[in-house]
């Protein structure tokens, strides 16, 4: 098969604006954008951007939409970039998602977002279904990616770990909710910026442990969240003695280890990059690294591609069609 993202699809509103009307006030706005968005979507879009063109994988993408020009478009989108759409379901009661995203441009880009979930919330699925999605028969390597704008990413989690073990989880826990401590065993691939990081710990250890932490951090920003990094491997992913873990710090870089590469190794980020919009960097960086992990590549050279290939979407404006292509990584490496 290939890669699988299962995961929102949402409509993006954005209005720009100096200032947010007070009540009952009609007030003039700047300009006015739409966007394919949704982290599911966006993932997807990144991994099917950036396959390796002579690549004989598949990426789909696992979701639902609404029966309406909103979720025709989003379909559109994903197909355009190369993405199997055929398990996009299409919801008939309920709309398309959406985020209408109000920016203030006089106090620096502040946002404010109204997440409607619309047909995302239909994204549960029985055995009976997964069965359809994931044949038994099927004996390729499958990577399954997650976040956590569905309902309940864990219980498919669960269903992939006991009935297709060989497949590769990769859960990006945004945004952020608490499980079960023996859930993050069933994780092989986790993925989080470093306020997800710290998050996690706060489910896992007492306050004063993470307000020592989070102290320490503003003397020695690398050093500490290394140790967060390697917290997370030891006391969470790797009990299946396989299991990876990847922080992302933004404009810092990025702290990974794996089960075969123990000790947390450090990238700094691409430097003097102008920036343009950070949006869809870190559903581009997700994608990447899939990608590359899935054609065999090495944690750490995966981990190089992925953040050339997020420097470059963060020049552009947008998420998903700011992403670059293979190519466009290939050429700046």
């Amino acid at each position: 098969m290939g890669i699988t993202v299962i995961g929102s699809l949402n409509y993006d509103l954005d209005t720009f604006t100096d200032r947010l009307p007070d009540a009952g006030e009609t007030f003039r706005a700047n300009r006015f954008e739409t966007h394919a968005g949704g982290k599911g979507l966006n993932q997807a879009a990144a991994t099917g951007k950036l396959r390796e063109p002579s690549s004989n994988y598949s990426v789909r993408m696992i979701g639902n939409v609404g029966d309406d020009a909103f979720g025709k478009e989003l379909k559109g989108v994903l197909k355009d970039y190369n993405v199997d759409t055929t398990y996009v379901g299409t919801c008939a009661d309920t709309s398309t998602g959406t985020a209408t995203i109000l920016i203030e441009e006089k106090v620096g880009g502040q946002n404010r977002i109204l997440i409607v979930e619309g047909a995302n919330g239909k994204t549960v699925y029985d055995s009976k279904q997964l069965s359809e999605f994931f044949p038994k028969n099927n004996h390729e390597e499958e990577y399954v990616v997650f976040q956590h704008e569905i309902p309940d990413p864990i219980s498919i989690i669960k269903w992939i770990h006991e009935n297709r073990p060989s497949f590769q989880v990769v859960y990006n826990p945004s945004p952020f909710k608490a499980m079960d401590r023996g859930d993050w065993v069933l994780i092989d691939i986790l993925v989080v910026n470093e306020i997800e990081g710290l998050q996690i710990l706060e489910t896992i250890f007492d306050s004063h442990f993470v307000e020592q932490v989070k102290k320490q951090i503003k003397d020695d920003f690398i050093g500490e969240y290394r140790k967060v990094c390697e917290i997370l491997h030891k006391a969470l992913i790797d009990q299946n003695k396989k299991g990876t873990v990847v922080m992302t710090l933004g404009s810092k870089g990025v702290l990974f280890c794996s089960h075969e590469n123990p000790q947390v190794e450090f990238l700094p980020a691409v430097k003097d990059v102008p920036v343009v919009d950070t949006t869809g960097a870190g559903d581009t960086f997700l994608g990447a690294l899939v990608t590359q992990l899935y054609q065999g590549e090495k944690l750490s050279t995966a981990i190089n591609f992925s953040t050339l290939a997020s420097s470059l979407t963060i020049q552009k404006k947008g998420a998903a069609e700011s992403m670059p292509v293979y190519k466009d990584v290939k050429n700046v490496m």
